[in-house]
């Protein structure tokens, strides 16, 4: 997952600027809702610090303000190109690290996903904290998911960092030929609570049959390049190689590819020719 900074917008003044855009109905009810929605973005950010969001609840009308309205402002004030703060969904969308979505940092960024769904936290339909750039595929995978339980949650990538330690192993289930997979691990010092948030996120979008799927191709292209030191028995060329790549990777010690470079630097069999069995 790739960590990005919360996002410098003004979320009750995001809220405003759409109900006053939206009808002359709701413009009128702002003074008495306002102080509602400040209060639950206030509380949404301290159940993401705290990581308490399995017990946060799920949204209800504010005043005369209903599921209907509220998700009409991010519909219509936010997607729609003709929207008051369309402005704002562009920039959201562009905070992703070189297009990459955060949630699986491979895939290109296709949408703004709603963290906590808006269908069932339509309080929070147009609060920037709860809006993060996603790729379709992670979309896709996420849907409408209840983080109502532990092992229903995904990483949040204005909360959660993970990008200096390692959270992924890489593990080789046959030789030949090679077959492989990650899996989920815990980094030391992460609490029972931030592991399970882990698993969940590496399981429910489904990232061992992403990152297995990009190894496969890496490890295919390795054959190649090893290829030229099999005849010379040249193990040393071998795993500098592999050194070098681990040393590139570390920059990212919660990449798929630092996970894979770990084991390989120390693998025998590999470095011993196993890299053809691809």
């Amino acid at each position: 997952m790739l960590s990005i900074p919360r996002p410098q917008i003004d979320p009750l003044e995001i809220f405003r600027r759409c109900a006053t855009a939206q009808s002359v109905r709701l413009e009128a009810l702002l003074p008495a809702v306002s102080p509602i929605i400040e209060q639950e973005y206030v509380a949404y950010q301290a159940a993401m610090e705290l990581e308490s969001v399995v017990e946060f609840p799920r949204s209800s009308k504010v005043g005369s303000f209903e599921k209907d309205d509220l998700l009409s402002l991010y519909s219509d004030q936010l997607v729609k190109k003709s929207g008051v703060c369309r402005e704002e969904y562009e920039r959201l969308l562009a905070s992703a690290p070189r297009k990459k979505c955060p949630m699986c940092s491979e895939s290109t960024v296709t949408a703004l996903d709603h963290h906590l769904p808006k269908s069932s936290y339509f309080r929070h339909a147009v609060n920037p904290l709860n809006l993060v750039p996603i790729c379709s595929r992670c979309n896709e995978a996420k849907k409408h998911t209840m983080p109502n339980a532990e092992d229903k949650q995904f990483m949040h990538p204005y909360f959660d960092d993970f990008s200096g330690v390692q959270w992924l192993d890489f593990v080789i289930l046959q030789e030949s030929p090679i077959e492989i997979e990650f899996r989920a691990r815990r980094p030391e010092g992460v609490s029972d609570r931030a592991f399970a948030k882990i698993k969940s996120h590496f399981s429910r979008l489904k990232l061992n049959e992403l990152y297995t799927s990009n190894a496969i191709v890496m490890l295919d292209d390795l054959k190649e390049t090893f290829s030229k030191f099999h005849d010379d028995n040249d193990w040393v060329s071998v795993r500098d190689e592999l050194s070098d790549h681990l040393r590139r990777s570390s920059r990212r010690k919660d990449s798929w590819e630092h996970a894979m470079f770990s084991v390989l630097c120390d693998c025998e069999w590999y470095i011993e020719g196993g890299f053809k069995n691809i």
